[in-house]
């Protein structure tokens, strides 16, 4: 889990920023100047490689750098340094409930939460319907319009259905007593909280049930929580965890593909393509939306 971004935070990490500075001079003997060194968090680079090699012709050679503190810290370390000014260096991190106002114009922030957030628009999924349930307008435009719709409803229902904890969370984010080693939430949803089956989601918890679950948190204030899910409605889902959003498309993708044949009633075809719920920032990448800023800084290497 990440720390503060303050100057203080991220000298602390002069330690980490070194090693991954190391790991790139050990890179440039093989790759040379030919090529873009990315600077990611973890698992993102399924996301961003196409995007990086399509718009500079060149190689994105990936740089894992655990954990977004890291990423700004190796770009504060990097780029003061001479013998790595005639690199092209680009450097990407999620935008979390952070304050990014400090991260450095040399660094990507995703538009919404997360590059998970890229995958639910309409033109992702539209175009994943499209491509791998073989639903193409001119075709199937009934039943596109029927998964649509439901893609609709069911998200609309879903994001009803989390909007407490992601308030808490992103309240807690502007909380100076906070430990970001004291919370740490799943790659999904907590299942006693929200049953997510599609046509029939369910969702039954309270703050006092967050506050049981996270007992190591600091108490919040209930008016700060309702203001911040007012916040957060206006800003839209594209704002809200990322990897809470890629769960509900694996459950939406997978109500769609395992439609029993005899009985369909959005679907035309089952899906051929394999997927995972962990695996699937990859195998939908290129169906995922890129921003113009992201175009923008890929090319230049400024916001």
């Amino acid at each position: 889990m990440d720390y503060n971004y303050t100057p203080d935070a991220l000298s602390k990490r002069r330690g980490d920023a070194a090693v991954i500075y190391s790991r790139l001079t050990l890179l440039i003997p093989q790759f040379g100047k030919d090529v873009v060194y990315c600077f990611v968090e973890g698992y993102d680079m399924p996301y961003y490689r196409a995007i990086v090699r399509s718009t500079c012709r060149k190689e994105p050679i990936e740089i894992k750098c655990n954990g977004k503190g890291n990423v700004i810290a190796a770009n504060k370390f990097i780029e003061a340094r001479g013998d790595c000014k005639d690199l092209i260096k680009r450097y990407f991190v999620d935008r979390d409930f952070d304050d990014n106002d400090t991260v450095p114009d040399t660094i990507f922030v995703t538009d919404g939460y997360s590059i998970e957030n890229y995958y639910l628009s309409d033109n992702c999924i539209s175009n994943i319907l499209q491509t791998e349930f073989k639903m193409s307008l001119a075709d199937h435009a009934e039943n596109h319009a029927k998964c649509m719709e439901l893609f609709h409803r069911e998200h609309n229902i879903f994001c009803e259905g989390v909007l407490l904890l992601n308030a808490w969370y992103r309240c807690l984010y502007r909380n100076p007593d906070w430990n970001r080693q004291d919370v740490s939430l799943g790659e999904t949803f907590p299942k006693e909280w929200l049953d997510l089956k599609i046509e029939n989601i369910s969702f039954s918890y309270s703050l006092k049930d967050i506050e049981e679950e996270f007992n190591k948190a600091p108490k919040l204030d209930i008016t700060e929580i309702e203001r911040h899910k007012e916040e957060l409605k206006a800003l839209g889902h594209s704002r809200t965890r990322g990897k809470f959003e890629m769960q509900f498309l694996f459950e939406f993708l997978s109500f769609i593909k395992n439609e029993p044949s005899k009985r369909r009633k959005y679907s035309v075809a089952s899906c051929s393509l394999p997927f995972q719920q962990k695996t699937m920032i990859s195998t939908f990448s290129q169906y995922a939306d890129v921003s113009d800023g992201l175009y923008h800084y890929i090319e230049t290497g400024k916001r």
